[in-house]
C-alpha cells in the first residue's frame, strides 16, 4: 500500500508537470508563428534599405567613398541570446562561438550580450559582458529590443569607443537545423548593385553625404532587427523542440507508472484471493 500511494502521488505530479510543459510548448509554437510572419516583413524592409544604400553610395563623391571603410581599431561583438531558459543548448552554442571569436581577437573586443540568461552563462564562463541588455520575451517586443540596442551602439560609436561591429546570432534553417551566423557591420561594406535606369530620377532634399549617413543608420537598425528576430524565432523553435521531447518523456514515464500501479493492484488482489482460499482450506480441515 505505501508503494501504491507513492506511485499514485508521482502520477499526479507528472500529470501537473505535463500540463505545464504543454503550455510552454504551445506558447513557443505561437511565438514561432508570429516571428515567422514578422521575419518576412523585416526581410523585405532590409532588402529595400540594402538597395537604397547602394544607390546612395553611388551619389557620393568618389574621393569620400573610402570613408565608409575606415580602418577598424576596436570592435564590438554583439551576441543575441535568450532572456529565459528552457531552450536546450541554445545559449551554450552561442557562448562557445563568442568565446572563439574573442579568443581570436585576444579578448580585446567590447562584448555586448542581449539576453539575461545568456549573460549569466557568460559570467559563469569567466567572461563579463561590457554591456548586458534584455532580450524580448514576446514577438511584439523584438523591435523595441533592437531599437534599444541600436541606441546603445550609436552611443559607443559617437564616443569613438568602437569603430568595428560584429553580430552573432542563431538562425533556423530547414526547420530543425540551426546555424550560428556571424555578420560584420563595421567597417561598412557598401553593397554594390548594378546601376538601375530610372525614367524619373528621385527627388532629393538632402545632400549626398547626409542622405548616405541617414540610410546607413537605417541599414544598421534593419540588420540588428533582422538578427534579433532570427534569434527570437530560433530560440522559440529550440524551446518548442525541447518541450516536445520533455512532453514525450513525461508521458512515457506516466504511462509506465500507471502500468506499474495496475500491476501492483493486481498482485495485491491476487494475494488477497490466495489468502482467502488458503484460509477457507484451513477451516475445512478443522
Amino acid at each position: 500500500m505505501p508503494q501504491e500511494r507513492e506511485i499514485a502521488t508521482r502520477i499526479v505530479s507528472l500529470s501537473e508537470l505535463l500540463e505545464l510543459v504543454a503550455a510552454i510548448r504551445a506558447i513557443a509554437a505561437s511565438q514561432m508563428q508570429q516571428a515567422l510572419h514578422s521575419l518576412k516583413a523585416i526581410q523585405r524592409y532590409s532588402e529595400t534599405i540594402h538597395e537604397a544604400l547602394a544607390d546612395a553610395a553611388q551619389m557620393l563623391p568618389s574621393e569620400r567613398r573610402a570613408d565608409a571603410g575606415a580602418e577598424m581599431f576596436k570592435s564590438a561583438l554583439i551576441v543575441f541570446c535568450a532572456e529565459h531558459g528552457l531552450c536546450g543548448g541554445f545559449n551554450e552554442r552561442l557562448v562557445r562561438r563568442a568565446e572563439q571569436i574573442l579568443a581570436d581577437n585576444n579578448r580585446q573586443s567590447v562584448l555586448i550580450v542581449v539576453g539575461s540568461r545568456g549573460g549569466q552563462i557568460f559570467r559563469e564562463r569567466g567572461l563579463r559582458p561590457d554591456l548586458l541588455l534584455p532580450m524580448a520575451t514576446r514577438c511584439a517586443g523584438v523591435t523595441s529590443s533592437a531599437r534599444h540596442l541600436a541606441t546603445e551602439v550609436y552611443s559607443l560609436l559617437n564616443e569613438r569607443r568602437i569603430t568595428g561591429l560584429e553580430v552573432v546570432y542563431q538562425q533556423e534553417a530547414d526547420g530543425e537545423i540551426t546555424s550560428i551566423e556571424r555578420r560584420r557591420l563595421l567597417p561598412l561594406e557598401v553593397p554594390t548593385l548594378e546601376r538601375r535606369s530610372m525614367q524619373i530620377p528621385p527627388l532629393l532634399n538632402l545632400g549626398p553625404r547626409r542622405l548616405f549617413d541617414g540610410i546607413v543608420a537605417e541599414y544598421f537598425f534593419a540588420t540588428l532587427e533582422n538578427a534579433a528576430m532570427q534569434s527570437f524565432f530560433s530560440e522559440n523553435s529550440t524551446r518548442f523542440r525541447t518541450m516536445e521531447a520533455a512532453h514525450q518523456n513525461i508521458k512515457k514515464k506516466s504511462e509506465d507508472l500507471t502500468k506499474l500501479a495496475r500491476r501492483l493492484r493486481q498482485e495485491a488482489v491476487t494475494t488477497e484471493i490466495l489468502d482467502l482460499i488458503a484460509g477457507a482450506q484451513a477451516l475445512s480441515f478443522e
